[in-house]
């Protein structure tokens, strides 16, 4: 918790919220993808965000980062790295990594969300 008047911006739209109903929130279509699939365009939607107009990035955990497009409707347009590319990849993450997808702002260098992301690998089971 903080002061209305500690924050930078708070006069600004979404910048101060004082209600639960006002929290940030982030869905992410896809919310998944396989650990061979190539790098896959992703659209997160969020609400209850300051203006974007500062720009965005999406990170990986510590497997990537890459920027932002926000659209006119408010989404964030990010390309989702190909696992099978990195060199952190390994097969031992059994059917599914779960991957910490952030959003950071480029104008604060703060990330302000994150959800999960699942990258899932159907070849290691048996049925």
């Amino acid at each position: 918790c903080s002061r209305q008047e500690a924050c930078d911006k708070w006069e600004e739209p979404q910048h101060f919220n004082t209600r639960l109903d006002q929290c940030v929130d982030i869905s992410v279509t896809p919310s998944n993808m396989s650990v061979t699939s190539p790098a896959t365009q992703l659209t997160i939607r969020v609400q209850n965000v300051p203006a974007l107009s500062g720009g965005v990035s999406c990170v990986f955990e510590e497997l990537s980062e890459t920027p932002g497009e926000v659209t006119d409707r408010g989404q964030v347009m990010c390309l989702s790295p190909s696992l099978r590319e990195l060199p952190t990849y390994t097969q031992s993450y059994g059917e599914k990594r779960v991957v910490q997808l952030s959003l950071r702002s480029t104008e604060t260098g703060h990330h302000f969300i994150t959800t999960s992301f699942i990258y899932y690998n159907c070849s290691v089971l048996n049925s």
